[in-house]
């Protein structure tokens, strides 16, 4: 964030002395709650946002702000969800679908590797081309592995709100 706040003028927003804030920010000392809120509040943050995430080898975080919307298919009306995309992990698809009635969703997929679909809330049919109609509820969840022809229609009269996990082949 770049608020243009030199270190002298945070430091006197937060009630601290810049020498503090400077060893602050190298790591000599640390702070405790009161004046991390501090300093968040002149910053306009959140004081949990100052704080590093300790995360071991293998962990990763990714916040609302790094997934990207997609609509279901290449026409108007067409339902959408957000999704994040990862290169070279097992698992490389995650989904955020919230399909409204009326929307399109009816596309056919082909998919390979396995995927996982979590219906959270509404009723969802998953359609596959061999004739396998799978219909889930809030609280289902589904599996299947490629390759897999399939597609989605809603099977309520409210919104669907589902996840959708992939993974490679």
């Amino acid at each position: 964030m770049e608020l243009g706040l030199s270190g002298r003028r945070l430091a006197a927003a937060a009630e601290i002395s810049q020498p503090f804030l400077s060893q602050l920010e190298s790591g000599q000392t640390s702070v405790s709650l009161a004046t991390l809120y501090r300093i968040a509040n002149a910053l306009g943050v959140t004081g949990p946002e100052l704080l590093p995430t300790p995360l071991r080898e293998g962990i990763e975080v990714y916040r609302r702000s790094d997934f990207t919307e997609f609509p279901v298919a290449d026409r108007v009306g067409s339902a959408s969800g957000v999704g994040l995309g990862r290169v070279g992990r097992t698992i490389n698809e995650l989904f955020d679908f919230l399909i409204e009635p009326g929307e399109h969703i009816a596309e056919w997929f082909e998919s390979t590797g396995e995927h996982g679909v979590i219906c959270l809330e509404g009723c969802l049919r998953v359609e596959f081309d061999k004739g396998d109609d799978v219909t889930l509820s809030a609280g289902d969840v589904l599996f299947y592995r490629g390759p897999s022809r399939h597609r989605w229609h809603l099977e309520s009269e409210t919104a669907c709100r589902a996840i959708l996990v992939g993974t490679t082949t």
